[in-house]
C-alpha cells in the first residue's frame, strides 16, 4: 500500500523506483519527500488494525472474550480492537497462531500456491531433470519457512507428495519409480528428489539442538517448553513433583506425546527415531550410581557393569 500510494518518497540516482519504505520483520521505515503530506501516510497506517489474542486457561479466555464483546473493556483494551476467538488464526511474521487453530487449515493457501506454480511449469514441458530442480526450488522453497515456524502436519506432507508425483509423472496413476527410490542419490539409482519427511525432520533436529543449548543466549521459548513438558506427565512417573522435572532429554521421565503441542511432539519423536541425546561430560559410574534414578537419562545399569 505504501509503495502503490501517491507518496513520492526519495528519488535515488539510477534507481527505477523511488524509495518509499523498507521492511524487515516487524520494523517498517517510511521515507517521505518534502512535498509529501504526512496525513496521507497516516491514512494508510490506520488501515492496519491491532489484534488481541487471549492466552491462558480456557476459562480465562472465555471470560475475557465475553467481557470484551459486552463492551466492559477489561484491562483498558480498546473496544474497537478485534479480539481473536478460539479457533481463529492470526498471522504474525509469517506464522499462524491462536487458540485451537486448525494446524492443517493454515496450510491451504500454501498448497494452492504450490499446485498452481507446478501447473504453470507443466505447460513448458520441462525434462525430468528440470522437474527435479523445480520441485527443489519452488515446492521446497514455498514450504520451508512455514515448516520451520509452524511444523508441517502429516496430511499436508502427503498432499504435497501427491502434487509432486503428479508433476513428475504427468498425472500417471502408477509412477514407473516408487517414491522412496526417487529420494535416493544418483549413484544408488535415485533422482535426488526432495524428501519432505527427511527435510522436515532435519528442521526439527535444528530446533531440538537449540532447545538443548544451555548458555546465556538460551531462547525464552525453551523455558516455556520445559514447563509444558513437565506438565504433561503421567501420574506414575517420577519425579512426581512438577518443579523437579527439569528436562525430559536429561532425565528419565517422558511426557505424554498426544498431550503435547505439535512442535514439541515433533522434538520428542525425532529424538526417539534417531536416538538423539545430549553429549556432555563423561561422568564416572560411581557418580551415576550416587544420583537418584530419575535424575539422569542414562540407560539402566547393573552391578556387573564395569
Amino acid at each position: 500500500m505504501l509503495r502503490n500510494s501517491e507518496l513520492k518518497g526519495i528519488d535515488i540516482p539510477r534507481c527505477r523506483e523511488s524509495l518509499k519504505a523498507t521492511l524487515f520483520a516487524d520494523d517498517t521505515t517510511v521515507f517521505l519527500a518534502e512535498e509529501d503530506d504526512f496525513a496521507d501516510l497516516q491514512r494508510i497506517l490506520d488501515t492496519w488494525k491491532t489484534q488481541i489474542i487471549p492466552i491462558g486457561a480456557p476459562t480465562y479466555r472465555k471470560e475475557l472474550l465475553r467481557a470484551h464483546a459486552a463492551g466492559e473493556i477489561p484491562k483498558n483494551y480498546p473496544s474497537d480492537v478485534h479480539m481473536a476467538q478460539d479457533g481463529e488464526a492470526t498471522r504474525v511474521l509469517g506464522a499462524w497462531i491462536g487458540n485451537g487453530v486448525d494446524d492443517e487449515g493454515v496450510w491451504t493457501p500454501v498448497l494452492a500456491k504450490v499446485a498452481k506454480t507446478l501447473e504453470r511449469w507443466t505447460i513448458s514441458h520441462p525434462t525430468l531433470e528440470g522437474k527435479r530442480h523445480v520441485v527443489q526450488m519452488f515446492l521446497g522453497g514455498m514450504t520451508q519457512f512455514l515448516t520451520d515456524v509452524q511444523c508441517m502436519p502429516d496430511l499436508v506432507r502427503k498432499c504435497l507428495n501427491k502434487i509432486t508425483s503428479a508433476f513428475l509423472w504427468n498425472d500417471r496413476q502408477t509412477p514407473p519409480i516408487n517414491r522412496e527410490t526417487t529420494y535416493l542419490p544418483f549413484e544408488f539409482g535415485g533422482m535426488q528428489i526432495l524428501d519432505l519427511k527427511s527435510r522436515n525432520e532435519a528442521i526439527a533436529i535444528m530446533w531440538l539442538k537449540e532447545y538443548l543449548t544451555f548458555n546465556a543466549k538460551k531462547p525464552w521459548w525453551t523455558y516455556l517448553a520445559d514447563d509444558i513438558f513437565a506438565s504433561q506427565v503421567s501420574l506414575d512417573q517420577c519425579p512426581r513433583e512438577h518443579h523437579l522435572r527439569l528436562n525430559p532429554f536429561l532425565q528419565a521421565w517422558k511426557p505424554k506425546l498426544l498431550a503435547l503441542p505439535p512442535a514439541l511432539r515433533e522434538l520428542v519423536t525425532v529424538a526417539e527415531n534417531y536416538n538423539l541425546r545430549m553429549e556432555g561430560l563423561a561422568f564416572s559410574r560411581h557418580i551415576l550410581w550416587s544420583l537418584p534414578m530419575w535424575a539422569h537419562g542414562e540407560p539402566p545399569m547393573t552391578r556387573d557393569d564395569p
